[in-house]
């Protein structure tokens, strides 16, 4: 039942402070004769959103303080159960992330919320480690990975001078057992939070886009899409199967053709066949005979 009582508190769904109804609370308060505390139990609700949640408010009559105006106050602590990280709105598409990043990503939010900064720090530069094994960047440490992740195009170069930012901030918390400053881990879990939405989440969600074919993988990959969608059962040129595609690849055509027809005669390539060489505007053009039904599904993550 309501007490009809409203206290301000961090709501997890709204990511912010909001007003939140106390729904029932238990209150056990020591002797002031003795060690004057109090302890004050509530189940609260988000006005907002209506989110429940448990909130645990102690009053220490024995530790005081003073305010800006110089006046005595005691002093309070509230703890927020699940925990809550004030004033921050997570990563909601997290499906995105691999599975043990997801794991150890949400892991280090919990130890944010609870304001465990040295156990946090360790897991902020434990989502870098893990995103470079999941790319297999290689590396004697982490500082040469996070060059390398610089230098495979992954993140830019200011992006590589914050992650370097938080291995030191994760090293002092590991070798040192020093704890950041609240405002400090704040900013690295930004700087991470940025980092796995640009290499998953980003990335995902633009496979839907137009971007230009960078390498082998990215030209076969346009490839594919384009032989699952054929209509047609006619030899066809590699331009022709790609039509408007054939402007996303501005460069090594050729040498990706050649890697192509090693792929096809090997058998690694299966949905295309070499079928005759043709000569158009004098020069010689590969035809392909293509068989629509063995290309993999284009939302489809399997390799090839």
């Amino acid at each position: 039942m309501s007490t009809n009582k409203t206290i301000w508190s961090d709501c997890r769904t709204c990511c912010r402070r909001t007003r939140h109804e106390v729904l029932s609370q238990h209150v056990e308060e020591t002797d002031p004769e003795g060690y004057h505390e109090k302890f004050t139990w509530q189940i609260v609700r988000c006005h907002g959103c209506h989110t429940f949640g448990f909130a645990r408010r102690h009053d220490d009559y024995e530790a005081i303080e003073w305010d800006h105006d110089g006046e005595p106050v005691h002093e309070v602590s509230i703890a927020l159960y699940p925990s809550v990280l004030s004033e921050h709105k997570p990563i909601s598409e997290t499906y995105y992330l691999p599975a043990l990043i997801q794991k150890v990503y949400k892991q280090t939010l919990l130890a944010l919320g609870d304001q465990s900064y040295v156990l946090a720090s360790i897991g902020l530069r434990a989502c870098i480690e893990a995103v470079c094994n999941h790319l297999n960047v290689s590396g004697s440490n982490l500082e040469k990975r996070i060059d390398q992740l610089f230098k495979t195009g992954h993140v830019s170069n200011g992006d590589k001078r914050r992650l370097h930012a938080i291995r030191f901030l994760g090293n002092d918390a590991a070798h040192e057992i020093k704890e950041p400053k609240a405002s400090d881990i704040r900013i690295a879990l930004e700087i991470v939070e940025h980092l796995l939405s640009t290499v998953f989440i980003l990335e995902s969600k633009a496979k839907s886009l137009d971007t230009l074919a960078e390498n082998y993988q990215d030209f076969l990959m346009l490839i594919n899409i384009s032989a699952k969608s054929l209509k047609t059962s006619n030899a066809i040129s590699l331009s022709s199967l790609l039509g408007r595609r054939r402007r996303l690849i501005k460069q090594d055509f050729d040498e990706f053709e050649a890697k192509l027809k090693e792929d096809i005669n090997s058998g690694a390539v299966n949905f295309l066949k070499l079928f005759q060489l043709t000569t158009v505007s004098g020069k010689e053009v590969q035809l392909y005979e293509v068989d629509p039904s063995k290309a993999v599904d284009p939302n489809c993550d399997i390799p090839f």
